[in-house]
């Protein structure tokens, strides 16, 4: 369930006068014994029996997206905080004249994405992604991800032996891994080398786990330098998704790290290499600082007529992605919808409204300049 996409719940049984939906919603997969909301219509007409519900607002409120700076591989790996998604069991009732009778009970786990409008109403985005993830056995792994399969990203080559920490971290995914699914990670400087996880028997679960592989153990151990391939495979072995992650290095400019909750409610890091300008706007309210008309030589000069208050700022940064390949728009998209952004690990909003989606046919050096601002004030207003 995407928590910005609208899903309804349904009920139309006969001889009915009106229905009900009691909403469970925990960040675990124990729900408390009450409902969190209880939702009730009568049937709209005598004729008509259908009554619907959006539940979707009311599971959103619980999601905080909390960020993780995943950068080693544990095994297992590290599970997905709970604040990143909200469990929800819907139970659903019809009224007949006042007794209600239990239809059934649907349990999901949602996350903070969407559906777009041209895919329809499929109750699936991805050819292996279940909509409903928690009533059933899906036995598939696949990331909170969408980008056509095999797509190229890219992150800041430095001269560290270990994946860096804060700004220069490549990033990580957010996973399901269904039973006996895994991923393998492949080195692009000796494709010899790989590396598996998550194979597990009996559970399925959602985890964290970084771009690059490293080792938790030998942090000096991983495909940090050369970089890797990221494969997502069935329990048969077949390959669902790949994605490769090389190393760039920019010898002038400070990349700037932008990482944001992309389509599928997923954590997404990017880099953007070349030139950015910072800025900053500020804001006041003047008043008269003389409140009386004084008498000859009540005053003195230097202390004006006129002072501020409530004198604060907001920054802003403007970045540039560099030479882009074309694939490069999908992120951009994305990026773009989000409603939570941190720029340089900084909560942030995005100012860009209007972005030419480049074609390589129309032109050859595809740079995206991109404007934000941060979603706070300079000077500190809360306690």
């Amino acid at each position: 369930m995407y928590a910005r996409t609208p899903f309804l719940v349904q009920v139309n049984e006969a001889g009915q006068t009106g229905s009900k939906v009691e909403l469970f919603i925990s960040l675990t997969s124990t729900f408390p014994a009450t409902p969190t909301y209880t939702l009730e219509k009568n049937n709209p007409s005598s004729t008509n029996n259908v009554t619907r519900y959006n539940v979707t607002p009311f599971v959103r409120e619980f999601i905080s997206n909390t960020y993780q700076n995943i950068r080693t591989l544990p095994s297992p790996a590290t599970l997905t905080p709970s604040g990143a998604s909200a469990y929800i069991q819907i139970k659903s009732y019809k009224n007949v004249s006042g007794t209600y009778t239990l239809i059934d009970t649907r349990t999901y786990r949602s996350f903070d994405g969407y559906r777009a409008y041209t895919e329809g109403d499929t109750l699936v985005t991805l050819p292996f992604a279940p909509w409903n993830n928690e009533a059933i056995t899906f036995n598939a792994s696949f990331p909170l991800f969408q980008y056509p399969s095999g797509m190229v990203f890219y992150y800041p080559q430095t001269s560290s032996a270990s994946v860096p920490s804060g700004l220069l971290s490549p990033g990580y995914f957010t996973v399901f891994i269904g039973i006996s699914a895994y991923v393998k990670y492949i080195s692009l400087a000796n494709p010899a080398l790989t590396q598996t996880t998550n194979i597990d028997a009996v559970n399925q679960r959602y985890v964290d786990i970084p771009y690059i592989w490293q080792s938790a153990s030998f942090p000096n151990t991983n495909y940090y330098f050369g970089g890797n391939i990221v494969e997502f495979y069935s329990p048969s072995d077949v390959l669902l998704y790949s994605f490769t992650f090389k190393p760039l290095r920019e010898c002038r400019y400070t990349p700037v790290p932008i990482d944001f909750i992309n389509k599928l409610g997923g954590w997404q890091r990017v880099f953007f290499f070349k030139a950015s300008t910072d800025k900053i706007t500020t804001t006041s309210e003047d008043y008269n600082f003389l409140t009386t008309v004084p008498t000859s030589d009540q005053w003195v000069v230097s202390d004006g007529q006129t002072r501020q208050m409530n004198r604060n700022a907001r920054r802003k940064i403007t970045v540039n992605s560099g030479s882009v390949d074309e694939n490069f728009k999908f992120i951009i998209e994305q990026l773009m919808l989000s409603e939570r952004i941190m720029v340089n690990n900084l909560p942030a909003k995005i100012l860009t409204n209007d972005a030419d989606l480049f074609k390589i046919v129309n032109k050859k050096d595809l740079n995206y300049t991109l404007d934000f601002e941060y979603a706070y004030d300079e000077v500190a207003t809360v306690y």
